[in-house]
């Protein structure tokens, strides 16, 4: 299945996996903190603010792998009842929804991006820009957008993928 997706198939791979290496970082990054707290007395410096980074970039690169795995959240007790033709129109209908919700946050998370480097925001301990970050959520919700966005052409063509 992920093969017949083309480019956006192995976008979603590549970020699927750097999604991943975040959360082990993650996990790296707090235990190393806890060693070094309980051992030596002495936390890794700025180790918060690299775990949020990294938990921000592990949630925006998993959406286009979520949407694909259908993992997120919906109503299936009722909507199986329906016939084939009504779920259709039901995915849908979720799926354009949820394309213009996700590309407004897109577009306003961007502008935001662009305020805050202007703006020389930086985090608090290890000064790192802001921005970069928000445009890497950014960048994972636009991927999110335009996987909804072939689901909804998908709709009209009628292929299955």
């Amino acid at each position: 299945m992920e093969e017949s997706r083309g480019p956006l198939g192995l976008t979603e791979r590549v970020m699927r996996t750097i999604a991943a290496t975040c959360l082990a970082g993650m996990a790296v990054m707090t235990g190393t903190d806890v060693f070094l707290r309980g051992a030596f007395n002495t936390p890794v410096f700025g180790c918060e603010e690299i775990v949020s980074i990294l938990g921000v970039i592990a949630v925006g690169f998993a959406l286009p792998y979520t949407h694909y795995q259908k993992s997120h959240i919906g109503v299936e007790i009722l909507v199986r009842r329906f016939s084939k033709k009504v779920r259709d129109r039901i995915k849908f209908t979720t799926d354009l929804a949820t394309l213009v919700l996700v590309s407004v946050i897109t577009w306003r998370m961007a502008i935001y991006a662009g305020t805050l480097a202007e703006s020389g925001e930086v985090s608090m301990n290890l000064e790192l820009p802001e921005y970069a970050v928000v445009y890497v959520l950014s960048f994972g919700f636009f991927v999110y957008a335009l996987c909804l966005a072939a689901d909804v052409l998908r709709f009209f063509t009628k292929s299955e993928g």
